[in-house]
This record gives C-alpha cells, structure tokens and sequence, in this order.
C-alpha cells in the first residue's frame, strides 16, 4: 500500500470544480435578478403581511438570525457528515480508495481525527449561533409596529416610502 492517497484525474478535478461553480452561478443569478429585488419591496411593508400570529417582519429577522445560520450547518452537515465519522472510525485521512486533487500523504491517529472534530465544532457553533439568533430575534419582534392596513399575498407590494438617494443621504451629514 502507498503512502499517498490516490489523485483524481485531470477531468475528474475539472469536473469537482465545474459542478459547484454551476450551483453558485445559477444561485447568484437568481439571488441578484430576483430576491434582492423582492426582499426590498417586501420588508418595506412586512409587518402589515400576517401569517397567523406573526408578522412578515417575523419572518425576516427569524429567517436572517436563525434561518441563514442552521442551513449552514445542514449543508455542512450533509457534505461532510458521512467522510467524518468515517475518518473517527478508522483514524486516518483521506479515507481508503478515496481521491484528492493534489498529492496527499495519508495521515493516521488523532492527527488525522482532529480534522472531524474541527468541522463538527464549526456545525455546532452555527447551532449555537442559531439558538443565540433565535433570542435576538425574538428581542427584535417585541416592538414591532402593527400595520395600519393588512396585506395579503394578493395584495401588491407598495413601498412605505421613497428612500432618498445616497447622495442626499451623505451631503446632509
């Protein structure tokens, strides 16, 4: 057995860089052409859209403090979950039969255990960090203002008021 784990292919490392570009250009694009656009218009008036006993503005600030971290940490989870607890159980890294872009040297032991341990502390401090978010917006809901007017899903997004440009904005300071 070799010492160094095998090295993918010169079309297997294009590939593995291809398909996660393809993701984050199709994200992007959407996020940019579409969301932004949307959550503008959205939280201008979110706290006159009701979904029960919460408020659009409830929405938002549970999905930003609470929403953004936790699916960090199920993505993470989901891409490395399976490689870690393989690596803890035979204490070596890569993993056997298991390709790498570039020369690598198997490491054994604890040394080659310290590398799950460090991607599960990063999934449990988003956890944390989500629990934390969660009372931060909980904070954050308390005052919130009720609307004059409610909102439906029907109903056409309407800015509460014109911002004014950011050149106003900064002659005025």
């Amino acid at each position: 057995m070799s010492d160094y784990a095998p090295e993918c292919t010169k079309r297997e490392r294009v590939l593995s860089l291809l398909k996660p570009m393809l993701w984050f250009v199709v994200l992007s694009a959407a996020t940019e052409l579409w969301l932004f656009d949307w959550l503008i218009k959205y939280s201008d008036n979110a706290n006159c859209y009701y979904y029960g006993n919460i408020t659009g503005v409830h929405l938002i600030m549970y999905g930003l403090f609470v929403g953004i971290p936790l699916s960090l940490a199920i993505i993470l989870a989901a891409c490395t979950a399976r490689s870690s607890i393989g690596i803890i159980k035979l204490g070596q890294y890569p993993l056997p039969g298991e390709k790498v872009l570039r020369k690598t040297k198997y490491i054994h032991g604890r040394k080659a255990k310290m590398i799950p341990v460090v991607i599960f502390l990063i999934i449990g401090l988003l956890l944390i960090f989500s629990l934390w978010g969660a009372v931060q917006a909980y904070k954050i809901t308390q005052n919130v203002k009720p609307c004059e007017q409610q909102l439906t899903s029907c109903s056409s997004i309407v800015p509460a008021k014109k911002r004014p440009p950011l050149d106003a904005l900064t002659r005025a300071a």
